[in-house]
């Protein structure tokens, strides 16, 4: 089972650019942005590319992103400069040869411009946006969704901890030569969904058994899209020595993946192959997250 996406629905502009920010948990900027929604005006999905494509290509990978759940309708956003503004109107026409296009917007500081050729809409004209006065923001935040400052604050999810990685490292000095990892991967799942962090003493064998293929794939066969798989790979990334880390790196990519959190995934995906090329499963893991396909597509469903 899945942490589904927060149920959302928007009745106006500002409902939908407020809950942008707070469904991708960043701030977006020099990005674009589709919002996938349903008959019932509920946001089924939403996805984020950086422009540094052509027009042709960042659609692409928008329209394969779709839910599976069928979509009536996407809004497409664009926040940045000027200078993306043909490319943004570009996306407008060959998107809307897919997927109907409820709106095309340009987002550039605290003003909003729809794009839409003879649209009588709000922001026709232009219009000044304060996304956090959104009673959908208002709403996600009291339900304890956060959103970072910038896409680049992802990495802070992901990064280093040194005083939790010197402690791993005097649990696993500390190991017995012939430690044994069976009923591991049980154990540390069964603590992880009880919402409890694991001890040093559960990570340092943790991070030794995911050096070895075996133990690997098992860990991997067996990642949800949960909210606290994500947060027990997260954390386990951080906490383990950076000759460890390659394992939990690439779990936490796959979660986050499988969660439609594709900007996570990459960065995950970086600190995996920091060390080196990795695992066999870690360059898989990476492929697939840098061709954007999106975790629909994926055939299995693991129960959790």
């Amino acid at each position: 089972m899945t942490d589904p996406l927060p149920n959302t629905t928007h009745r106006s502009l500002q409902d939908l650019l407020g809950a942008v920010p707070y469904l991708l948990r960043y701030h977006p900027g020099d990005e674009i942005v589709a919002v996938y929604l349903g008959a019932d005006r509920r946001i089924l999905a939403v996805a984020a590319e950086p422009i540094r494509f052509s027009a042709e290509t960042l659609s692409e990978h928008l329209v394969l992103r779709a839910p599976a759940e069928p979509c009536a309708q996407v809004a497409v956003i664009g926040y940045g400069p000027p200078t993306m503004r043909p490319t943004l109107a570009r996306m407008g026409r060959i998107i809307d040869l897919f997927l109907p296009l409820h709106t095309l917007l340009w987002v550039t500081g605290p003003r909003c411009v729809c794009l839409l050729d003879g649209c009588s809409c709000a922001a026709g004209r232009g219009m000044d946006i304060d996304p956090a006065t959104s009673p959908v923001a208002a709403q996600l935040t009291v339900d304890g969704v956060v959103a970072l400052p910038s896409r680049q604050a992802l990495t802070t999810l992901i990064a280093p901890d040194l005083v939790a990685q010197a402690e791993t490292e005097t649990a696993l000095a500390a190991l017995a030569a012939d430690v044994t990892v069976t009923g591991l991967l049980d154990d540390v799942l069964a603590t992880a969904k009880k919402g409890q962090r694991l001890s040093p003493g559960q990570v340092a064998p943790l991070a030794l058994a995911l050096t070895h293929r075996d133990a690997l794939e098992t860990a991997w066969s067996v990642v949800c899209a949960c909210m606290w798989q994500r947060d027990l790979w997260l954390d386990v990334a951080r906490r383990v020595p950076d000759r460890y880390v390659a394992g939990p790196a690439t779990l936490a990519a796959w979660c986050a993946w499988r969660r439609d959190e594709h900007a996570l995934a990459i960065v995950a995906c970086k600190r995996a192959i920091h060390q080196g090329p990795g695992d066999r499963l870690t360059r898989l893991v990476t492929s697939v997250v840098r061709a954007h396909m999106p975790a629909h597509r994926l055939r299995r469903s693991t129960p959790h």
